[in-house]
Formats: C-alpha cells, sequence, structure tokens
C-alpha cells in the first residue's frame, strides 16, 4: 500500500488549537490509530496510507495538502529533498480548490470497508476507467445497486440497517470482488467531503454552506507495476479557497485566544 509522509509538525499545531479533539487520546480515537502511533506521525513523520490521511485532514478540518509533505518512505522535515514541498505547504497564497478536482481511490477487497464507507456516506458517485464486458457490467451494476442502498439518501439516515442484511449484502459484495478481480477488473475507492449548494463559483463569504460526505467507486485496471492506486474525478460541490498556510496558523490562533 502507498504511503505518504505527514507533516507531524502542522499536524500537532492544528491539534492543540482545537476546541475539541485537542488531546493526543482524543485525536487517536477520532482517526482511529493508536495513541503510540499518533505520537510517531507527530515527532517523527511516521509514514500513514492515504486513508489515515484523509481521516486526520478530516479530524482537523483542513485539506490534505496541508498535513503531508509527499509519497513514499518517511522523512525529517529538515531533508533537503523536501525543500520545494516545505516552501509550497507554508507559502503566502491562498490556492483556488475547482469544483470538478481529482482525488486517490485505493485498491480494496475489503466488503466491511466498502459497505461501513456507504452506510456512513449521503450519496455514491460511480466511474468506470476500464472496458467492462457483458458478464463485469453485471457485476458492477449490482455492486452500485448493493452499496447505493445503503447510503443514507436510499435508506434515510434515521434508518437502521437489519444485521441479518447486512450479513446477507457483505457476503454478496465480497463475492461482486472476487468475480470482478477475476476479469481483471479492480474496485477503487474513496470518500470526498462535498461542499453544498452546489455552485460553479466561488460562495461569498455570508452565504451558508453544509457538508456532505460522498463515497466515490471506481472500476480500474490492475495496478501495472503493482500500484493500489487510481486517479479518480470528483465533484466537490462547489469551488474553494484552501487558505495559505500562514494564514491558516493565524486563524486558529486566533481561535484558541477567543476562547
Amino acid at each position: 500500500m502507498k504511503k505518504f509522509t505527514p507533516n507531524g509538525e502542522a499536524i500537532k499545531q492544528l491539534r492543540v488549537n482545537l476546541d475539541r479533539l485537542s488531546t493526543q487520546k482524543e485525536m487517536a480515537n477520532e482517526v482511529g490509530v493508536s495513541i503510540r502511533m499518533l505520537r510517531l506521525i507527530e515527532n517523527e513523520n511516521a509514514s500513514i496510507p492515504m486513508t489515515t490521511v484523509d481521516r486526520l485532514a478530516k479530524a482537523l478540518g483542513v485539506h490534505r495538502e496541508r498535513i503531508i509533505y509527499s509519497s513514499g518512505p518517511p522523512a525529517t522535515v529538515t531533508d533537503p529533498s523536501l525543500s520545494a514541498t516545505v516552501e509550497a505547504i507554508f507559502d503566502d497564497e491562498d490556492k483556488l480548490v475547482p469544483r470538478y478536482d481529482w482525488d486517490i481511490g485505493r485498491a480494496t477487497m475489503d466488503d466491511g470497508e466498502l459497505f461501513k464507507s456507504a452506510r456512513t456516506s449521503q450519496d455514491i458517485s460511480f466511474a468506470v476507467e476500464t472496458a467492462l464486458t457483458e458478464e463485469t457490467s453485471a457485476y458492477a451494476e449490482e455492486l452500485y445497486s448493493i452499496l447505493n442502498g445503503v447510503t443514507w439518501s436510499s435508506r434515510g439516515v434515521l434508518t437502521d440497517i437489519d444485521p441479518l442484511d447486512e450479513i446477507e449484502q457483505r457476503r454478496r459484495i465480497r463475492q461482486l470482488l472476487v468475480l470482478l478481480k477475476g476479469n481483471d477488473v479492480w474496485v477503487y475507492h474513496t470518500s470526498i467531503l462535498r461542499r453544498l449548494p452546489e455552485r460553479h463559483t466561488v460562495a461569498p463569504d455570508d452565504e451558508p454552506c453544509r457538508y456532505q460526505t460522498r463515497m466515490v467507486i471506481a472500476l480500474g485496471p490492475p495496478g501495472e507495476y503493482g500500484e493500489e492506486t487510481l486517479r479518480v474525478e470528483v465533484d466537490n460541490g462547489q469551488p474553494f479557497i484552501l487558505l495559505a498556510w500562514r494564514k491558516l496558523t493565524a486563524n486558529a490562533k486566533g481561535g484558541a485566544d477567543g476562547r
């Protein structure tokens, strides 16, 4: 699995300025890692998978680009090879994140992971990035139908899923994953937090917005050189401005001082 080098110092600074999740214990529980692992992330930039990067970014309320340096093995903040990346992270320029952007989908054969992601998402975006036969198209349609059926938009936020139904659905998801992979069709997935209402221009500062989680599924070819990720198109709901690092930390400190 591809690993990414986190900016431990930035993660720690953002965490301690939070009203909630400010302690290592709280943040570790929220992100789903051990306290020891979080310490390694913050103090030694221990490499982590993109799923952990996304959970950290969501908990800290920032874009993932603010808390990672690069892909590859762990690297220290003093590594000269990272100087350009460090400057990019700590520059003074805001960045426009377009509505139609891209994200990294990760290959999976975990039925539980897909089911949990679907049941905690508002809806699903489904993309096909490889040629399908009549057989694999049928598998893909069934997979989409099962996952879409457990999203909030299909079943309602307050409607529970019967445990027996979950067992049966997960069993079939697992079978479909095996059938698709056996035909050289891999299932990649990620989740994004969409800003609503949908629009094509940056919203005025006084316009209220809400957020919804979208599960993104892509059917793609096997990794040619063993890669387990795929670039997938995403719809962020609306474009937004990613604040420059110094502005972001200034806002965080301002909020902490105003408590």
